[in-house]
């Protein structure tokens, strides 16, 4: 098994796990938390209507849901972990979401035209790849002049990561992720919990970075308007935050020429 292999089975592995795992009401308690924090952005949500969208690394379908809803035309979803496309599918058939479909692929080499949605979500993501550049240069190639992307990624820095890496170079070298999972799930955390601590400590790649790369690439892309949003548990703007949290964690909105 080759690099890319392995990345392939193991991301997908424990994505496929995590998401999975959801509840209904977790599940569409996700769904509300995309909203709220839309609203909070000042996002207009009527801007989605007859639009086609794009979720790529969708999970367990959350973000296609709200896009569905926001009415989209077309909603498509990728994501390399199998169980996690299966799961999406079934609850965008439960909830009558015809333009919605998930389907197995990578960010590294999305299945679709240049210039064929009009919005591009990638929502922590790319930062799991072995070529997070690469995986940009798709988000920009699928997306039209005029659209919108939606880009997420981690910042650097902070206390977090610090106790993050010293049990991902330790502990978590010798408890594998299924047995961890296991003992997690024995003291009753929830799925979304569980999904928030684990999926750092286990996966192959874990790149972080400045805001300052990330409106480089995005500015090289030829992108404008560029808007970083707030994230409630990691406010960039105050010291205490900066401590923690470092960078935090950069989402950006931003239209493409």
């Amino acid at each position: 098994m080759n690099r890319q292999e392995k990345y392939l089975k193991k991301t997908g592995d424990i994505y496929g796990s995590l998401f999975t795992e959801y509840s209904d009401n977790l599940f569409e308690e996700s769904i509300e938390l995309i909203i709220k924090r839309h609203k909070m952005w000042g996002v207009d949500l009527d801007w989605f209507k007859d639009k086609k969208c794009l979720d790529a690394g969708c999970g367990g379908g959350r973000f296609c849901v709200a896009l569905s809803r926001w009415g989209a035309e077309k909603v498509r979803g990728i994501d390399i972990s199998k169980n996690a496309v299966k799961e999406a599918n079934i609850r965008f058939k439960k909830r009558n979401l015809d333009q919605a479909k998930a389907i197995e692929a990578s960010v590294l080499e999305i299945p679709f035209d240049n210039n064929e949605f009009d919005y591009v979500v990638s929502n922590g993501v790319i930062h799991h790849t072995p070529d997070p550049v690469k995986a940009f240069g798709e988000l920009v190639r699928v997306l039209k002049p005029g659209g919108k992307i939606f880009l997420s990624v981690y910042g650097t820095g902070g206390l977090k990561w610090f106790t993050n890496d010293v049990f991902r170079y330790t502990l978590c070298k010798v408890v594998n992720f299924k047995t961890l999972e296991s003992i997690f799930k024995f003291f009753k955390v929830p799925a979304n919990k569980r999904y928030n601590i684990l999926d750092n400590l286990y996966v192959n790649y874990c790149y972080r970075y400045k805001e300052s790369e990330i409106r480089e690439w995005l500015e090289t892309a030829g992108f404008e308007n560029l808007r970083r949003v707030k994230f409630e548990r990691y406010d960039y703007s105050t010291l205490m935050s900066r401590i923690i949290h470092g960078e935090g964690w950069i989402q950006f909105y931003a239209d493409k020429k």
